[in-house]
């Protein structure tokens, strides 16, 4: 029996997801078409970071040497920097470092090693903007800006933040919890809506032959740093021997879980950055005076969605778990949701016809682990802030802010165990746990 897939959104994860079930599928019966809103891929952001997680997956798909010649980055200081007397207070620890770059060039990757024109079970259709769909007990109709429709076994919605697919999804399940529960349906819509993290960040790149010409001795020329403060915190690193990517956060007290407001994205200027951090110290001062183009995001996520698959229908990557940009983890969380997907619906006894028991198991496996992501990104930022609701149990606040060592180490040792996420376990170790489910499912 065929099985076709159809995938909305032709970013990180879309793209992901249809090499995976490129490497593993087993059945010439399965088919896959990508459907992309653009007139060609592209990816929207700077830079990305590739954690052993991830490396792993590009192992298991054969693309270990795609990012063996990009440079490991350095372990990240943590720098107390809201002073002008400035100083580091620890150094995070990272078992097998991690690989920053562009997120065009990951697109990229995917997209070469898709090689859609010689990829026959692929098929990839630009300039379609999906809009909704609408299932039954045979497949999924899926619906278009322009008008058209058509028909798949499976909906993936790789579609972003404002997932039409995700709307669509908890509209239906609304409208069914309602006949019981109008108010509990309510609180299905609501809990389905992104919201505010609380925090504007700032996207900006950094020539560091630019930086180094005007303050040779800079801190961020050395190496990747966590510019630490009340209320506010910077990251920089370098993302290619020349580019240094900068993102400058300023969190409003009382905006966390707030309705968004305003487009998510605006151009901005780089003395918006210099006037929030005129009062810190000059390294840092001085680098954002000589940056490049400068973008202001409203960070939003999405926390605790109560489901990620609805019958036949299924939600990948930020569609599913958005996150605010602390952990360095949104692209990642994406490509793991990919591969379990893929492995799953590359698996011999999955079928059109038992498709929602599968992927029941991809929502069991991957929606906790995302889910507990979400919570840990969003606790780091506020760590990097010393926000007094996310410390450590048993910190002095007013001894921290002033610098205390003993203090700031409750704090690092805090972000240590929460970074140990990208290097504790594998996703492999996720994929055994999805076998073993879909054997006694399926």
């Amino acid at each position: 029996m065929s099985l076709k897939v159809a995938i909305c959104g032709g970013g990180i994860s879309g793209l992901s997801l249809a090499l995976v079930l490129k490497k593993f599928m087993v059945s010439s019966t399965l088919t896959v078409d990508l459907y992309e809103a653009e007139s060609a891929f592209t990816e929207v952001g700077a830079g990305i970071t590739v954690w052993q997680r991830t490396r792993s997956i590009f192992a298991s798909l054969g693309l270990q040497a795609a990012l063996d010649n990009r440079a490991v980055s350095s372990p990240m200081k943590l720098r107390k920097s809201d002073t002008k007397e400035p100083f580091a207070f620890h150094t995070l620890d990272f078992p097998h470092g991690s690989i920053a770059l562009p997120r065009l060039d990951m697109v990229q990757l995917l997209v070469e090693n898709l090689q859609p024109d010689s990829t026959p079970f692929l098929t990839i259709h630009f300039s379609k903007k999906f809009v909704s769909y609408k299932q039954d007990a045979d497949g999924v109709t899926l619906r278009f800006s322009d008008g058209s429709s058509s028909r798949a076994h499976l909906l993936v919605g790789a579609d972003g933040i404002g997932s039409p697919t995700r709307k669509t999804m908890y509209a239906s399940i609304a409208e069914r919890v309602a006949q019981s529960d109008p108010a509990k349906a309510a609180s299905v819509l609501e809990g389905a809506q992104p919201t505010w993290a609380g925090t504007y960040a700032y996207r900006t790149l950094l020539d560091g032959e630019k930086l180094r010409a005007v303050s040779p001795e800079n801190v961020m020329l050395s190496s990747g740093l966590m510019w630490c403060g009340s209320g506010k915190h910077v990251i920089s690193y370098p993302i290619s021997p020349t580019l240094i990517n900068i993102l400058v956060f300023d969190t409003v007290p009382g905006g966390l879980g707030k309705p968004l407001a305003g487009p998510s994205v605006a151009v901005a200027s780089k003395d918006e950055i210099a006037e929030l951090y005129n009062d810190w110290e000059d390294d840092l001062r001085i680098a954002v005076e000589n940056v490049g183009d400068v973008s202001k995001w409203t960070i939003s996520h999405i926390r605790g969605l109560s489901q990620y698959a609805d019958g036949r229908v299924t939600l990948i990557g930020d569609s599913a778990h958005a996150m605010s940009t602390h952990f360095g983890a949104g692209a990642g969380q994406a490509i793991d949701d990919s591969y379990i997907l893929g492995r799953i619906l590359a698996h011999p006894k999955v079928t059109a016809g038992n498709i929602a028991e599968a992927l029941k198991v991809y929502d069991a496996i991957r929606r906790p682990i995302a889910s507990d992501v979400v919570e840990r990104s969003l606790r780091i930022g506020f760590l990097y802030e010393f926000h007094p609701d996310y410390l450590p149990s048993g910190t002095d606040i007013d001894k921290l802010r002033a610098g205390d060592r003993n203090e700031l180490k409750k704090v690092s040792d805090t972000l240590q165990d929460l970074w140990r996420f990208h290097w504790a376990e594998m996703p492999e170790q996720d994929w055994e746990r999805a076998h073993e489910m879909l054997e006694a499912r399926l």
